[in-house]
């Protein structure tokens, strides 16, 4: 069974914020979602999938580091009109999992700029 596994490394005054964190995993959710239903082939809105969130306080070495880990079925499930149908999908390739990573930056990067947590360097992207 193939998971994906999205590890986001939190800084702590982020977490501290109120509104910091639960915008950001549910924009995690969605960009990973919609690749996954993109993969299994289905454009309409039923499809679902599921995930688990750990979230992580501290690292190998007992120090303080905290981060996410998310796992993801590998499919989403659709409506059809024998019953709920489960597709899979095949573990994605190095170029899908660069673009998803990418794209994952961005929506972070710009969730947090539009807060005010983050400015950006119009010389660099948010992902180098």
């Amino acid at each position: 069974m193939f998971a994906a596994e999205i590890s986001i490394h939190i800084e702590e005054s982020y977490l501290q914020r109120s509104a910091g964190i639960g915008p950001a995993k549910r924009l995690v959710y969605r960009a990973i979602a919609n690749f996954l239903s993109k993969e299994a082939g289905i454009s309409e809105a039923p499809a679902q999938t599921g995930a688990v969130t750990l979230i992580q306080r501290f690292g190998s070495a007992l120090n303080l580091n905290l981060h996410c880990h998310r796992l993801f079925l590998d499919g989403v499930y659709s409506t059809t009109e024998s019953g709920p149908c489960c597709r899979r999908v095949k573990a994605p390739t190095p170029a899908a999992l660069d673009l998803l990573v990418h794209t994952l930056s961005d929506r972070i990067a710009h969730h947090l700029a539009r807060r005010g947590w983050l400015v950006r360097d119009d010389e660099h992207d948010f992902l180098t």
